[in-house]
């Protein structure tokens, strides 16, 4: 039978890029995207979907209409608020609202998506969450990372509980992209480049395809001894001293 994956926030960015990675390496047959702002993709199959609402995702995943062999937790971001539009994801004592919306994308999300496919995947599974340098790295994105660090506390909880069915959880934490979450901060990605200046000891940033490299690893039966661990793909960030 072929190898199912599902991808949220699959139809662009990193999102996109391991869609394309999984298929061209062979880890999966077919893709299913979960996406709020799904685009036309020759590559899987897309479904618009609220990953942070239970009863949408159920009626997604009844549309599938198949348990996943891999699934990739990858929506999530941060931004200005429509509601607080002088408040930034900087702000450290931000708006309530503005904490709860990110903690709501970027973990519960996480939990909503596993809790309703991770129940039933076959032995041999493999789960891979999409967290941030921010988690392992203290950053200025302030509920953005601690979502993201409770991400990988998950992962590693889930990696232990699950590790008796035979399914694999693991994490990547992706360094500095100029995806849509920092455009909305820094457009043009020359000033971009200026603001993150020699924070990273390779000198450059991330792209998504390196990124969905590490993804697509994590998934496949390369790593099929690996479960529980995070690969930060940031250029050596997370390594510099605080």
């Amino acid at each position: 039978m072929s190898r199912l994956g599902v991808v949220t926030g699959g139809a662009r960015g990193i999102g996109l890029a391991t869609v394309r990675g999984l298929l061209d390496q062979g880890v999966c047959d077919e893709v299913a995207v979960l996406d709020l702002r799904p685009a036309e993709l020759t590559e899987a199959r897309v479904y618009e979907c609220d990953v942070t609402d239970e009863d949408a995702v159920r009626r997604v995943a009844e549309a599938i209409g198949r348990v996943p062999d891999v699934l990739v937790n990858n929506a999530g971001g941060t931004g200005l608020h429509p509601d607080h539009p002088a408040a930034t994801p900087f702000d450290p004592f931000m708006p309530v609202d503005m904490w709860r919306r990110d903690i709501e994308l970027n973990l519960t999300s996480v939990f909503i998506v596993t809790r309703q496919f991770g129940r039933d995947m076959p032995r041999g599974s493999a789960i891979c969450n999409v967290a941030s340098v921010g988690a392992v790295s203290p950053g200025g994105l302030h509920a953005y990372g601690a979502a993201k660090s409770a991400v990988l506390a998950h992962t590693r909880s889930m990696a232990k509980l699950l590790a008796g069915e035979g399914i694999r959880v693991n994490a990547v934490a992706p360094g500095m992209i100029h995806t849509d979450l920092w455009k909305q901060i820094t457009p043009e990605r020359e000033d971009f480049l200026k603001m993150i200046g020699d924070s990273i000891p390779l000198g450059v940033d991330q792209t998504p395809e390196e990124i969905a490299d590490a993804i697509v690893f994590l998934c496949s039966d390369r790593a099929r001894q690996v479960t529980g661990q995070v690969i930060a793909v940031d250029g050596g960030q997370s390594n510099r001293p605080l």
